[in-house]
């Protein structure tokens, strides 16, 4: 069939037979009016009625907006039947419509015209005056929100991003009140599903203060919206070894990564036996001055990707300075209970610790920053030379870090080791006697204590002596003065 309306002969036959139907058609009905009564008004002619034809509203759309109009009206047609039957066949070609071109905005009555209709039918349009109102027209842009639903429904351990719209704004043009009343520019995205970045075309809604969906169309009517779709992640931070030694003179102030921590992506259990990644080392024996260094960051196995791909570090430099921590002791790790050890050219097995680095760290720097020790876990007795390892805070410089020292182990077993049975020997007697000379002077001290005591012992009985002998002679001086008185008396 569509090949056949393709064709134009066909298409010429069709409008012939058409045309030949309405003839006979016309034709029959003027045979049957002038056979009942030619030439009577209420025989030959006829009425029909149209119901809800369309009125068209001219004004000037790009100024103003058509806020109220009716939509249709109701034709009333008078004629001749042929006519009649005419303009219902080429209803297409008529017109009812209000003119109100060059009228500005406001409320019009404006009267119901008519085109197309044959100039034989008396027409009558119901209503034939309608009430008309235009407003100016206002044109106003609104950023489009995105409302994410089935945020839950979305791919185990995936996340949806911010999502980026295109274009981000539509206009809305209406009359200035309806403008008003828009609030927000709406559309919705189903997040269900989905496990990688994927883009929508969806629709432009209009809402208002109450959320309340407004008979608005934007423009565009419908905006493309991308949503990335990421997989699980996490922070972890950087970390940065150094390796090689500072050029004599020069001080590390500070050395900072920008940023400090990435974020990975990638399966769960594999995020989760990651706790940092290390970068490319630090050449330390490279830094002459202050330095910017752009390192990549390495993809762990697993992890999908890293962001950022790249850190900077930046490190900065002054002159080197220099303190001292005298009477630092030397820590020993892995000596055996039963060792015992020397350190020949060491008192107290302290020595004078030397520190470098930027006068600001050097001043903030206490001894309990510090521990030196060595290690002797797994030497025999004797002498032996042992490297110094000293743990400091970073960016200073240790000159003394892997010196050794010069030191003398021995065990308590006497038997393994001669000098020391003599040793033990010499200390025992020293404390027999030690023993034997407490002991004397315990017994020269008691014996001075008896003569002491025998001493006062006779001191003590002289003086009692002395007293009795005081108190005889006051007794006989007492006699001697009693008989003296009996003798005056007689």
């Amino acid at each position: 069939m569509d090949k056949l309306f393709s064709k134009g002969w066909f298409i010429k036959l069709t409008s012939i037979v058409i045309a030949v139907m309405l003839f006979l058609m016309v034709n029959m009905e003027n045979q049957a009016a002038n056979q009942t009564g030619a030439g009577i008004p209420g025989i030959t002619d006829g009425e029909r009625v149209m119901e809800e034809v369309p009125l068209n509203i001219y004004y000037d759309e790009e100024n103003y907006v058509l806020t109220e109009a009716p939509e249709t009206v109701q034709v009333n047609m008078r004629g001749p039947q042929n006519v009649l039957t005419l303009a219902q066949v080429t209803q297409g070609q008529q017109e009812v419509f209000v003119d109100l071109e060059g009228e500005e905005a406001g409320v019009h009555y404006a009267r119901v015209e008519h085109r197309g209709f044959q100039p034989d039918l008396r027409l009558s349009i119901v209503p034939l005056t309608v009430r008309v109102t235009l407003q100016e027209r206002q044109t106003t842009s609104f950023p489009v929100d995105v409302e994410l639903e089935n945020e839950g429904d979305i791919a185990e351990g995936y996340t949806a991003g911010e999502p980026v719209v295109e274009p981000s704004t539509v206009d809305v043009t209406a009359a200035e009140g309806m403008v008003n009343q828009v609030a927000e520019a709406r559309v919705t995205i189903d997040l269900a599903g989905h496990s990688e970045d994927f883009t929508e075309s969806a629709s432009v809604v209009l809402y208002d203060d109450a959320g309340n969906e407004l008979d608005i169309t934007a423009d565009p009517p419908a905006v493309d919206v991308m949503v990335p779709v990421t997989s699980p992640n996490k922070e972890v931070p950087l970390r940065s070894s150094r390796e090689g030694s500072l050029t004599e003179g020069v001080a590390i102030d500070s050395i900072n990564l920008n940023p400090e921590a990435v974020t990975i992506y990638g399966p769960v259990d594999v995020l989760n036996e990651i706790s940092f990644i290390d970068i490319a080392d630090i050449n330390l024996s490279e830094i002459e001055g202050d330095s910017r260094l752009e390192v990549e960051v390495p993809v762990p196995e697993g992890v999908e990707r890293v962001e950022p791909e790249q850190v900077i570090i930046e490190i900065e430099t002054t002159s080197e300075e220099e303190r001292n921590f005298s009477d630092f002791p030397v820590d020993v790790e892995g000596l055996g209970n039963d060792y015992n050890i020397e350190f020949p050219d060491l008192t107290d097995n302290e020595f004078t610790l030397e520190v470098r680095g930027s006068a600001e760290l050097l001043e903030r720097l206490d001894r309990t920053d510090f521990t030196a020790f060595i290690d002797v876990e797994g030497l025999e007795p004797g002498e032996h030379s042992v490297p110094l390892e000293i743990e400091a805070p970073q960016n200073v410089r240790l000159p003394q870090q892997g010196m050794t020292f010069d030191i003398i182990l021995s065990t308590d077993d006497s038997a393994d080791n001669p000098d020391l049975e003599e040793n033990e020997e010499a200390a025992e007697n020293e404390v027999e006697n030690q023993n034997a000379n407490e002991t004397e002077q315990v017994n020269n001290s008691n014996e001075n204590d008896a003569e002491n005591e025998n001493n006062f012992n006779i001191q003590t009985n002289n003086e009692s002596n002395q007293i009795n002998e005081q108190e005889n002679e006051l007794n006989q001086e007492e006699t001697e003065e009693e008989n003296l008185n009996n003798q005056e008396e007689e």
